[in-house]
């Protein structure tokens, strides 16, 4: 199971444009949190948590909302961030309340491991996906997928569907998408990213 993120905020005023640019200033991200069966609650986040948090572990997996005034913490899911055009910082987020009994989606990072044994076989590595959405319990979520492909050699390959989850937790992405493939070293150049292409996806195929 992976365990909720805190981070700490305040209930906010529907005020105007200065009133964000002045949250802003004291590095606060406005939002709105969500819950079945009551009003949306606009409120405004710590910044420098919620950009650590992001950063290191996505915007999937679950946050603990502790709020200035109120006793108990809201367990949530992130469900949608807004950035900045230009500098792409965090701007606006969704957050949606969530029942630790009723069962809920959401996306959890694909963990990589074992890719030196590729590149000590003459493969080169191209990732794809980089999450996995699932449903489960809220209880239930993991951390991470994790993904091994020491086992690949050139020309090998591993989707959604290879991935294994436990037995408590459902995989709702397209079970055909890629997360790794393995190239030889004349089909890849240090100059292409990593990345699977279209191209590279039906010539492995």
């Amino acid at each position: 199971m992976a365990s909720a993120h805190t981070i700490k905020g305040v209930k906010r005023e529907l005020k105007g444009k200065g009133y964000l640019n002045d949250l802003r200033r004291k590095q606060m991200i406005p939002g709105v949190l969500y819950a079945k069966g009551q009003e949306a609650l606009p409120i405004a986040v710590e910044g420098r948590t919620l950009n650590r948090i992001i950063s290191h572990s996505g915007s999937g997996g679950l946050f603990s909302l502790e709020l200035e005034g109120e006793s108990r913490p809201r367990t949530a899911l992130v469900r949608e961030v807004q950035r900045h055009p230009v500098s792409r910082e965090i701007s606006h987020l969704d957050f949606l309340v969530v029942s630790m009994t009723e069962k809920i989606t959401s996306q959890v990072p694909i963990q990589i491991v074992g890719e030196e044994e590729v590149v000590k076989h003459g493969g080169i590595l191209q990732l794809g996906a980089k999450e996995l959405e699932v449903s489960c319990l809220a209880a239930d979520l993991p951390e991470f997928i994790r993904c091994d492909v020491s086992h690949l050699r050139v020309g090998d390959k591993i989707t959604v569907a290879d991935l294994e989850v436990p037995p408590t937790v459902e995989k709702v992405s397209d079970p055909d998408s890629v997360v790794a493939l393995v190239l030889g070293a004349h089909r890849a150049s240090a100059d292409e990213p990593a990345e699977v292409s279209e191209e590279s996806q039906g010539e492995a195929e």
